[in-house]
């Protein structure tokens, strides 16, 4: 006898038969899996027609969301709009409370033309919301994704007054104003929900992040700004609001504002000295000198009463010696002044893993600006000594890392003292105490030099081509460039005559001997090798008298090369900086565009094309 399953009640089941009917089922999944695949791509290349018809199979037989949803989309893509509307309130009658389903419905009957029908279905679903905090959301965003944001505003804007809600629901009007492109309302909507609840403080943030990168022209960078100081000034005791002005300070760069903003919270609400450190920082990454300068001073003053002291000394000093370097005006006497006070802090506090960035810049100053090479080398060694005891132990990353730097600047004043092999064995030392870390791959690009000032080119090629691939890019840029300039050399100057004349000038230069280097470039323009060789001598010789200040020669060379060798390897380089020298120096605005905008339209892949944009903007507006 058997039963319906075809097997016997008097025999056990066979093995076989199990293994048949798992056989089919997974055919049967294989079958729906590849139908579903093809679907997909179908719908993918755009071929709405042939998807459509495998959706419809699916959805016949699950009936799911999922195959709904696509079938839907494709009818509406072919503008079967009858269909779609018939299929939507198939799935509405399904699903009870399928609100998406409604919404899909109505908006195929707009779409077929009887926009009065499908505004009387999307107000009885308005009339008519759910109590529960998700069905809402998931209305809106329904509304929202066919395009009716007015709607999903009005939906969420009801939910919100509902008696029986707690629930504000501004995050989602803030972004249905968004959707909409009513801005002013969106920053409104984030800040109102930031009120009532700011530790949502993050989320408004990374919103308000994705919203600025559309900004092109600044409207809603200068409509964000205006709504934030409209809050701070009506809730001065909400901390929070203070906090995003000072946010969106650090977001736009203005540090001025930034900083004014960090000291006002400072004052008002105290225990702000952290946000002031590190808007210092931002601001000194940035050159923004004097707004760094400023704020580790307003912490200096603070003495004790600070934890952050000895870093508010050692970025004060650090910030004046960047601003006077910055000073075309700055005279041997100020440097004097600056080296004393450097000497004065150390004196004061010792060195250690902070204030170390004092002896760097110290030291730099007596060799470099008052010829003292012997004094600035007593420091560093004695620095090193002190240094010791942090790195004995091999446990403080940041100790290793301010040591390796004294060790650079000494290398460096060796050089400057002629020295350049001792200056090589430290930059050896730096290269494998850290190997991994930009500091090392810095000690390896300066022992390459060193290879090729001393005419030892191959060699130097040889470390240099292995620091193309630093993660550094300033370091790859700079070792790919000087690689380059060897070998182009190399082509071009078979005798090597003024390859070697280049690297001495070079090293002259690094070394502060302007008038001996600015002779051996001048030998080179007498006998150039070819045009590679009259280029950079160009350029070499424009460098040299910008950094000596006498802008006028800088200036003028910068224009001969751009002029006589506008495909050079450099045109772009002298471009931007003549128009930098007319911007700063000669405040020839008007110069300084022109210049720029030959940049950004002949040099378009060149590296100074993006910060001659950003130099125009900036004088233009």
């Amino acid at each position: 006898m058997f039963t319906a399953t075809g097997i016997s009640q008097n025999n056990p089941p066979n093995p076989n038969n199990a293994q048949l009917i798992n056989s089919n089922n997974l055919i049967q999944k294989k079958k729906k899996d590849s139908r579903e695949q093809l679907a997909m791509e179908y719908y993918r290349k755009q071929d709405y027609k042939k998807a459509a018809e495998l959706f419809d199979q699916l959805h016949n037989e699950k009936g799911s969301n999922y195959y709904y949803s696509y079938y839907y989309m494709c009818l509406i893509k072919l503008q079967e709009y009858k269909k779609a509307e018939k299929i939507a309130k198939q799935q509405k009658r399904r699903y009870a409370g399928n609100y998406r389903a409604a919404i899909d419905e109505a908006y195929a009957i707009d779409l077929g033309g009887n926009n009065k029908k499908a505004l009387k279905i999307l107000n009885n679903i308005i009339d008519n919301l759910p109590g529960d905090k998700n069905k809402i959301i998931i209305v809106s965003s329904a509304l929202q994704s066919k395009g009716y944001t007015d709607l999903a505003v009005e939906v969420l804007k009801k939910a919100q007054l509902s008696a029986t809600n707690n629930y504000s629901y501004a995050m989602e009007i803030a972004n249905a104003y968004f959707y909409s492109g009513n801005y002013q309302d969106m920053f409104t909507s984030y800040l109102d929900h930031l009120l009532n609840v700011p530790t949502d403080m993050q989320r408004v943030k990374s919103r308000l992040q994705y919203v600025m990168r559309m900004d092109v022209n600044s409207n809603l960078s200068d409509m964000l700004k205006k709504e934030l100081l409209t809050y701070a000034q009506q809730y001065p005791e909400n901390k929070t609001m203070a906090e995003m002005l000072m946010w969106y300070s650090l977001q736009t760069r203005d540090f001025t504002m930034g900083y004014r903003q960090a000291v006002a919270m400072d004052r008002r609400f105290g225990n702000s000295d952290l946000i002031i450190l590190e808007l210092a920082k931002i601001a000194m990454a940035n050159y923004n000198y004097s707004v760094s300068s400023e704020a580790y001073n307003y912490l200096a003053d603070k003495g004790n009463n600070t934890p952050y002291y000895q870093e508010a000394v050692t970025g004060s000093y650090v910030s004046a010696v960047k601003l006077m370097d910055e000073n075309p005006e700055a005279t041997i006497k100020d440097y004097k002044k600056i080296q004393e006070d450097g000497i004065e802090i150390i004196n004061n506090i010792g060195v250690n893993q902070i204030t170390s960035d004092v002896v760097l810049n110290a030291a730099h100053i007596s060799a470099v600006k008052l010829n003292q090479s012997h004094e600035a080398m007593a420091m560093l060694n004695t620095a090193l000594e002190q240094m010791q005891g942090y790195t004995a132990s091999g446990k403080s990353p940041t100790a290793n890392k301010q040591e390796a730097l004294l060790k650079l600047e000494l290398a460096d004043i060796l050089l400057i003292t002629g020295k350049l092999w001792d200056a090589s064995l430290l930059y050896s030392q730096v290269e494998s105490s850290m190997k991994n870390e930009p500091v090392g791959h810095e000690a390896k690009l300066r022992n390459a030099k060193i290879f090729y000032y001393s005419g030892e080119f191959d060699w130097a090629n040889t470390r240099l081509d292995v620091l193309k691939s630093s993660t550094s890019k300033l370091i790859s840029n700079d070792a790919i460039e000087l690689s380059m300039f060897i070998k182009n050399m190399q082509e071009e100057d078979t005798l090597g005559l003024n390859l070697r004349a280049f690297a001495g000038a070079d090293l002259y230069a690094y070394q502060g001997k302007y008038d001996s280097a600015l002779r051996l470039l001048d030998q080179i323009e007498k006998n150039p090798s070819g045009y590679y060789s009259m280029e950079f001598a160009l350029y070499k010789k424009g460098d040299i008298y910008n950094l000596i200040h006498d802008y006028e020669a800088a200036d003028s060379i910068y224009n001969s090369l751009i002029i006589s060798y506008p495909g050079s390897i450099k045109a772009d380089n002298a471009l931007f900086k003549q128009a930098e020298l007319q911007r700063i120096h000669f405040n020839n605005n008007d110069k300084a565009k022109e210049l720029y905008l030959i940049l950004m339209n002949d040099y378009p892949d060149s590296i100074y094309a993006g910060k001659a944009r950003k130099k125009y903007r900036e004088i233009t507006d």
